[in-house]
C-alpha cells in the first residue's frame, strides 16, 4: 500500500537512480588530474619565462574548459547526494511510521502470549515478542505458530508489519552507504576543482584590461534587479531591504528551499552549493523575506532566479551556510559560535560582504567595523583580485 510518504519515496528514488548511472567515474578525475597538472606557471626560478597576455589567455580559456567539464560533473554528483538526502528524510519517516506500528501491534500480540504462557506454560514467544529486532523476531517466527490459531489474522499482521520495518531500515543502510560514496567521489572532484580556480587566478594579473573585460568571470551581482536596495548590516550574512528577484551568484545546485518554517524571520531558507569559481564547494544561504523559486536538486546558473524578496518586517539575510545547509556558517565553532543574538558584525558575515561588493553590491554600514569570530582559511580569498 502506498503511503504519501511511501508515494514520495519512489518518486525521489527513480531520480535517484537515473542521477546515479549518468555519474562520472572516479577514474575521469585521476584523468583530469593528469591532463591539467603538466600546464602551469610553477616553473623554477630562471626557467621559462611568464607567458604573454596572449599566451595567458589562451590558456585561461583551456583552464576555463576543464574547469566546466570538471564542474558539471561536479554539479551532478552534488545533486545526486541532495536526492539521495531527500530519499533518506523520507525513509527515516516511514520507518518511524512502521516502528509506532509495530510497537502498537507488538502489545496486542505480547498479551496473547502471556495468556498463552499463563494457560499452557509456555514462554518462548513471549521472549520472543520482546526483542527490539524485527529481523530477529522474523527469523524466529516460526515460535509463534505454537500460539493460538483463533488469534492467527493478528499474529500476521503483526509480523507483516515486522517485515515491513525490516524492509526500511535496510533500504536506510543503503541508501547511508551511497551517501558516503557520493561525497567521497566529491571530495576529489572539488580538490582538482580548487586546483583550476586557483591556477586560473594567477593567470588573471596577466592579463590586458581588455581581456579582463571580455573574458568576464564565474560570478555576478545577485541582487542586481532589487528595487529599492538598501544594505542594512553585516551581522551572521549580510541583511537588505528591498523587493525584486535574487540571483544565484554564480553556477551551483540548490540543496535547500523552504519557503515557511526555516526558524528564520520571514520564513524564507534556500541553499546551493558552488560548483565553480574561486568559492566551488561553498554552500551561500538566502533567508529572511523570501520566496523560494527553486527547489533542492536543482542546477543554477548566475542566471537563475532563485528566490522573490519582499517586503516584509526584516528583509532578507544571505551568506556563507555550512556545508550540510543547515544554518549559518558564523554558527560552527571554526568561525566563533556565534548566532542570532550576536555579537556582530561577524568576521564570516563581513567575508561575504566583501564578496558581494566585490561583484558590485554597496557595502553595509558596519562592514568597516571590528568583527567577533573568525573566518575559517578556505574562505580566506581576496574578492576583489580574483574577480576582477
Amino acid at each position: 500500500m502506498h503511503t504519501p510518504l511511501a508515494g514520495r519515496m519512489v518518486a525521489i528514488r527513480r531520480k535517484l537512480k537515473v542521477g546515479w548511472l549518468s555519474t562520472v567515474s572516479v577514474v575521469t578525475t585521476v584523468l583530469l588530474v593528469a591532463l591539467v597538472t603538466p600546464v602551469g606557471l610553477s616553473e623554477p626560478a630562471g626557467a621559462t619565462p611568464p607567458p604573454t597576455p596572449a599566451q595567458a589567455q589562451k590558456l585561461l580559456v583551456q583552464l576555463n574548459k576543464q574547469a566546466t567539464k570538471l564542474g558539471q560533473q561536479y554539479a551532478a554528483l552534488v545533486q545526486q547526494v541532495v536526492l539521495a538526502d531527500q530519499w533518506l528524510k523520507v525513509l527515516n519517516k516511514q520507518t518511524a511510521v512502521y516502528g509506532a506500528a509495530v510497537d502498537a501491534m507488538r502489545t496486542q500480540v505480547a498479551k496473547l502470549a502471556v495468556a498463552a504462557y499463563e494457560q499452557e506454560g509456555m514462554n518462548s514467544p513471549l521472549a520472543l515478542l520482546l526483542t527490539a529486532s524485527p529481523q530477529h523476531l522474523l527469523s524466529k517466527a516460526s515460535i509463534l505458530n505454537e500460539l493460538s490459531g483463533a488469534d492467527r489474522a493478528q499474529i500476521d499482521q503483526y509480523l507483516s508489519a515486522n517485515r515491513t520495518l525490516a524492509t526500511a531500515v535496510r533500504m536506510t543502510i543503503r541508501i547511508r552507504a551511497r551517501i558516503l560514496r557520493l561525497k567521497h567521489g566529491l571530495g576529489k572532484r572539488l580538490k582538482v576543482l580548487i586546483a583550476l580556480n586557483r591556477r586560473e587566478g594567477n593567470l588573471l594579473p596577466l592579463l590586458t584590461l581588455k581581456q579582463l573585460a571580455t573574458g568576464g568571470h564565474a560570478y555576478l551581482n545577485p541582487l542586481r534587479e532589487v528595487s529599492g536596495l538598501s544594505p542594512e548590516r553585516a551581522d551572521m550574512g549580510v541583511d537588505f531591504a528591498g523587493a525584486g528577484p535574487v540571483y544565484a551568484i554564480g553556477a551551483g545546485v540548490v540543496t535547500e528551499a523552504m519557503g515557511c518554517c526555516s526558524g528564520w524571520p520571514g520564513g524564507g531558507w534556500i541553499t546551493y552549493q558552488l560548483t565553480d569559481g574561486p568559492a566551488v564547494g561553498e554552500v551561500v544561504y538566502l533567508a529572511e523575506d523570501v520566496i523560494p523559486t527553486v527547489q533542492a536538486g536543482q542546477t543554477v546558473t548566475p542566471h537563475t532566479v532563485i528566490g522573490r524578496m519582499f517586503y516584509g518586517g526584516d528583509g532578507i539575510e544571505t551568506g556563507w551556510a555550512m556545508l550540510d545547509s543547515a544554518s549559518s556558517e558564523s554558527e560552527l565553532p571554526e568561525a566563533g559560535g556565534i548566532g542570532g543574538a550576536g555579537p556582530f558584525p561577524t568576521a564570516i558575515g563581513v567575508n561575504f560582504d566583501y564578496l558581494l561588493q566585490a561583484l558590485g553590491v554597496p557595502a553595509a554600514p558596519n562592514s568597516g567595523q571590528s568583527t567577533s569570530g573568525f573566518v575559517p582559511s578556505r574562505y580566506l580569498i581576496n574578492w576583489a583580485k580574483e574577480l576582477r
